[in-house]
């Protein structure tokens, strides 16, 4: 039928709304069928002389069989371009789009004078899911090529060939991390592993060496595997020079969950450092582990390295963008460029609750340890990530099971004097405050208040001039050693992401068994394992999903009711009485809309290259100044340009180019340039033949 307002009528009809009277003459009005030969007539109201109808507000049609379905809200009705539009009716077409589970469809003037359909979706989970298998696959593969033809593409440039960082970029100025930090990080995953005193072991994802060429002169067997065939190479070159230290290492390209050829209990330690951040999802993390505990030796270990905290995720990309936002730049700027980064975030997040709900799913994890990574710089290595220790089938002698005193308002001087004082076998303080994530944490604390109207600059001061009661957690490691303690730091069982625990345990006690903190003696069972990390998949799966959407809208619907935006959210904002908040709908195309005033391309190179962005970002428009990563690019995406530049204009460039110049108008110079450095060559070329002839 034809989509109308819905009336009710009836018995069960109120008289109207209780003492107001102009909104019982707007929504209860005289019934025009009452004297209808089509319609039996409706009991009047007691008291009326004629019966009433209530205008509902709700959009809705008649099925052919008898049925009504509900299309949306009549209130929903705008006015875009002379045209009247129903968006109930919009939404009712998503609605019917087999992956969909629920949408909502708005009018929006982001920008003055241009009103706009914009239309938010919400796929159906199972959906999702189904897709992440399909997607992970190219996923690894994307992965594989960044580290082939991008990252590892100049190895031999570099000044130690043991020690090659590589790759190693931080994400808050696009300059590699210091070599100095990166010793430090590295040092501290060798001592961890040879800790262990192994014989054997498996590093799945060993890159350039750097681990490799530390740990492996003091084992017996050392097997290193991974993706690229690129870094295994560059391996096999160095080991090649010095034989007698590395004759015992063995290498092979195989991706991380390639294990069926490797027999049962074949391994002290299977090292996994560095890579978890590279797994499509939950499910593959799970399968990794479960086949890594079937090639570990009874009272061995697997090592889970630099893993980004799933808990911290906000505060990593907060810290991120302040570090690079202009001075000026609004909160609600900042956050819709926080948001984009997150939806945009193409790497594993894991939370460390998953491996203490592995004892429950594997009983041969006899216990698990996490770690805060060490360092005294403070830096995305040591703020964000952290370390898993998976022992299996361990006889660990006895638990140690410490005193817990609440650390929350205690200072590191505080926590010394404790010690030297009373000198106590054990004592676990829980709730003490990380001073490398405390102000991060604060600031996604503060973004969070609507009534905020500080900007870029004044979140700084407001940052620098807090005064925290915090530590720093190498500070912890430095005064338990001198006082001959062993420091197990770990998350704080109590959940909030800037707290941590410290059992300090006396080293001669600490030889006796395994110390535990309070998370990692938690028992939890996993009721969704989904729950304890993102989807990396996710924005390539919101890539595919949209054009799929617009095509189905336009085969559906008039031009004029197709939105011109649509966005996939993993769920609706909602008010606290559970109707969608609709003021809370983030802005689309976020990124270009608020950052740079948009400048059309103009030359042949920057429309070229306009185009590619588009596509590969999944947005409408790119200006020449907009910043390919502040519209949500990243290493994965910078690729795919990359590899479509090539294709397009003929041109190889390095990923660097991309980083170094991240707007069209940067970029096309940089072009522009090679391609007159190419045609000088050639034409140079022609004169010499010319010569010689």
């Amino acid at each position: 039928g034809v989509p109308g307002e819905l009336h009710i009528g009836g018995d069960g009809l109120a008289i109207g709304y209780h003492n107001r009277p102009e909104l019982t003459a707007e929504k209860f009005i005289p019934n025009p069928f009452e004297d209808s030969k089509v319609n039996p007539p409706l009991p009047k109201k007691l008291g009326s002389q004629k019966s009433k109808l209530y205008k509902t507000g709700d959009l809705a049609r008649y099925l052919g069989d008898g049925n009504i379905e509900f299309i949306g809200r009549i209130d929903h009705q705008v006015k875009i371009r002379g045209y009247r539009i129903e968006t109930g009716e919009i939404e009712a077409v998503l609605n019917s789009y087999p992956i969909v589970k629920e949408t909502v469809v708005v009018a929006r003037e982001d920008n003055p004078g241009d009103k706009r359909l914009v239309a938010y979706i919400v796929p159906e989970t199972q959906t999702t899911t189904t897709s992440n298998r399909e997607l992970s696959e190219t996923q690894v593969d994307s992965w594989q090529d960044i580290f082939n033809q991008q990252i590892y593409d100049q190895l031999s440039e570099v000044t130690d060939p043991l020690f090659n960082t590589r790759g190693w970029i931080s994400n808050y100025d696009n300059q590699p991390i210091p070599v100095e930090q990166m010793r430090i990080w590295a040092g501290d995953i060798v001592t961890q592993v040879l800790a262990q005193k192994p014989e054997s072991v498996w590093e799945i994802g060993c890159g350039t060496g750097m681990l490799l060429f530390q740990i492996a002169p003091q084992t017996q067997n050392y097997y290193g595997t991974d993706i690229s065939n690129v870094s295994l190479e560059y391996i096999k070159k160095q080991i090649e020079q010095q034989p007698d230290k590395y004759s015992h290492v063995s290498l092979a390209q195989k991706r991380a969950e390639d294990m069926a050829d490797v027999a049962d209990n074949s391994f002290d330690v299977v090292l996994l450092s560095s890579i978890v951040q590279y797994f499509p999802s939950v499910e593959y993390l799970l399968q990794v582990i479960e086949e890594s505990i079937r090639v570990v030796k009874p009272g061995g270990m697997i090592f889970l390295g630099d893993i980004r905290s799933l808990p911290l995720m906000k505060a990593f990309h907060s810290s991120v963008q302040l570090y690079q936002a202009t001075p000026s730049l609004s909160r609600q700027q900042l956050l819709e460029k926080i948001d984009r980064k997150m939806e945009q975030e193409t790497e594993l997040l894991v939370s460390p609750e998953l491996f203490v709900a592995l004892k429950e799913k594997h009983p041969e994890i006899t216990h698990v340890q996490i770690r805060l990574q060490r360092g005294t710089e403070h830096n995305e290595l040591n703020k964000y990530r952290y370390s898993v220790l998976l022992h299996i089938e361990a006889q660990p002698g006895k638990v140690i099971t410490p005193t817990v005193e609440s650390g929350a308002d205690l200072s590191a001087q505080e926590i010394e004097t404790y010690l030297r004082d009373i000198g106590p076998e054990s004592i676990c303080f829980s709730g003490l405050v990380n001073g490398r994530v405390a102000n991060d944490v604060e600031l996604v604390e503060w973004l969070s208040q609507p009534e905020s109207k500080h900007n870029v600059q004044q979140l700084r001061q407001k940052l620098e001039s807090k005064q925290t009661k915090s530590i720093d957690p190498e500070r912890l490691y430095e005064l338990s050693a001198s006082l001959g303690y062993n420091l197990e730091l770990c998350w704080s069982a109590q959940g909030s992401p800037e707290l941590m625990d410290g059992v300090f345990v006396r080293s001669e006690l600490a030889k006796e068994g395994i110390v535990l903190t309070p998370l990692t003696q938690k028992s939890v069972v996993a009721s969704n394992w989904n729950n304890y990390g993102n989807n990396p998949l996710s924005s390539q799966f919101r890539k595919e999903l949209i054009p799929q959407l617009r095509e189905y809208l336009q085969s559906r619907l008039p031009e004029y009711m197709v939105p011109s935006g649509l966005m996939v959210l993993s769920q609706l904002p909602l008010t606290p009485n559970g109707k969608v908040d609709r003021k809370a709908l983030p802005v689309p195309d976020m990124a270009s809309s608020v950052l740079t005033e948009y400048v059309a391309p103009q030359t042949q190179t920057q429309k070229v290259l306009a185009e590619i962005w588009a596509e590969v970002l999944g947005i409408e428009q790119v200006g020449i100044h907009d910043n390919f990563f502040d519209l949500g690019g990243h290493s994965l995406m910078a690729t795919q340009v990359v590899s479509r530049v090539r294709l397009a204009l003929g041109i190889d460039i390095p990923l660097t180019t991309l980083f170094e110049s991240s707007t069209i108008a940067q970029l096309a110079e940089v072009l522009v340039e090679q391609q007159l450095e190419q045609v000088d060559s050639n034409i140079l070329e022609q004169i010499l033949a010319e010569v010689d002839k």
